[in-house]
């Protein structure tokens, strides 16, 4: 609405600065057209700012729902967790160990195993006090675990890092394959990611391949305890 005010305004006043002259002085009609000009601009200025940053604000929103969608909508109800939040790590970007505010006074035991869904596992208990506990991801670079992967179940080690990978691939896999573990510690087809990059190993007897987690963990604000 301001906008076709002010393009009307406009029109209106270049007509009478350039053709009118007789009863209104052109240097009066000019100076109110540049303060009207530069009113209505500063005014829709202002409003595409705050539409802009209103639009920014509700996508952010619209992404910690979806998240939160993710996880709280897909748990397994054959499975009992225990859900804990996840303390902040900011501003040092800490993705190997998370610490959440969960501990044996509810129940939560080391080796426990840690999912973001029914199915996304993203690691285990490590160490456990009164009312926390530390969290090993799939992002430490020193945990290694056994998996399947793809339909065919191609044996496969997983090993952790702030890229995991999997070595000692015993067959072909493809990109988009699924990565699933395959330890006796933990319930079976608990998911890890999908490989996104194949890659050959330098003696060229197994593949080395890149795995895609799904989820951004410094998006998570909330993990689940599988119990039993």
């Amino acid at each position: 609405m301001k906008r076709a005010v002010l393009i009307g305004l406009s029109v209106i006043l270049f007509f009478l600065i350039f053709f009118s002259g007789v009863f209104i002085k052109k240097n009066n009609i000019a100076s109110k057209y540049y303060f009207i000009v530069n009113y209505f601009g500063n005014d829709l200025y202002k409003e595409n700012s705050s539409l802009k940053l209103e639009n920014e604000n509700l996508k952010a929103q619209l992404e910690k729902n979806q998240i939160f969608n993710f996880q709280a909508t897909s748990l397994d109800s054959d499975k009992k967790y225990l859900a804990a939040d996840i303390f902040s790590t900011y501003p040092f970007n800490i993705k190997d160990v998370l610490v959440i505010n969960k501990g044996s006074n509810d129940g939560v035991k080391k080796g426990m195993g840690v999912v973001v869904s029914s199915n996304i596992f993203i690691g285990e208990v490590l160490d456990v006090s009164l009312n926390s506990a530390s969290v090993r991801t799939v992002f430490d670079p020193n945990w290694q675990l056994p998996v399947k992967i793809g339909e065919n179940k191609t044996n496969g080690l997983f090993n952790g890092g702030n890229d995991p990978r999997i070595t000692l691939i015993e067959k072909s896999v493809k990109e988009g394959d699924g990565v699933f573990l395959s330890s006796k510690d933990f319930p079976l087809n608990l998911k890890i990611g999908d490989i996104s990059q194949i890659r050959q190993e330098s003696g060229g007897v197994f593949k080395d391949a890149v795995v895609q987690v799904p989820y951004n963990i410094s998006e998570l604000d909330r993990v689940y305890l599988i119990e039993q």
